[in-house]
């Protein structure tokens, strides 16, 4: 084996690990039978539990060094068991303050109304996804106030996303503050987004989205409830 060989080889086996992990964290939300690869079914078959495939996954793609890796570690981390949530908070984290992975989101395809996104709002969806685990991780750890910050970052990126507002709302009951937790919703009643949008479909029918505006309105209603019943959240202990 040559010198060239001799280096060149440990490289190639860990980009095709990285390779591998990646497509065995997108196997897991394929349906049976659409796994792919024979190596990733076997992989599978050898993981009794889905978080013995989690923890493959963070095996396979190492120390994370690339913007992808640390993807994937992210990602793995996010959707493990409760012990995860620590590693979960710093693995995103971490990935959030990097430079985004491309791949994860070049692909993608929103619409809002019957107009595609662009690039930059697809890159903005994804980092909005990845401060609404982070919220979500935080908010399970009893870590409020960080919570907010995530979620808050959130809604900065997709002002349009209805489930932003609700999830800043929420923060706010956990923490009692239940006039902040109104106000974010009556903000979002304010925003622009909230009109439901009319539009012609490829076949000319006219249609109306107001998923926006019932998404608001209910959590409305949910929650003048809970201040009309002086609800008051107590935190149940931490698993």
């Amino acid at each position: 084996m040559s010198i060239f060989s001799f280096w060149a080889n440990p490289e190639k086996k860990r980009n095709a690990n990285i390779e591998l992990a990646e497509a065995l964290l997108s196997a897991q939300t394929l349906p049976a039978g659409e796994k792919g690869s024979r190596q990733i079914e076997k992989i599978m078959k050898q993981c009794s539990t889905r978080q013995a495939v989690l923890e493959k996954v963070i095996e396979l793609c190492g120390e994370p060094a690339t913007s992808r890796q640390r993807y994937i570690c992210a990602v793995a981390y996010t959707r493990g068991k409760a012990d995860y949530r620590d590693k979960a908070i710093q693995a995103l984290e971490s990935y959030l303050a990097n430079s985004p992975y491309e791949e994860a989101y070049k692909n993608a395809h929103h619409i809002w109304g019957n107009k595609s996104l662009s690039a930059d709002d697809e890159r903005k969806i994804h980092l909005a996804d990845m401060y609404a685990h982070l919220g979500k991780a935080y908010e399970d750890s009893h870590a409020f106030s960080q919570a907010l910050a995530s979620y808050n970052k959130e809604l900065e990126l997709t002002p349009f996303d209805a489930a932003a507002y609700c999830r800043i709302s929420s923060a706010h009951v956990k923490k009692n503050q239940m006039t902040s937790a109104m106000n974010i919703l009556l903000s979002a009643r304010k925003s622009h987004y909230y009109k439901p949008i009319k539009y012609k479909t490829a076949s000319g029918d006219t249609v109306t989205d107001d998923t926006f505006k019932k998404v608001i309105d209910n959590h409305i209603i949910d929650l003048e409830k809970k201040i009309e019943n002086g609800y008051v959240y107590v935190p149940k202990k931490r698993k």
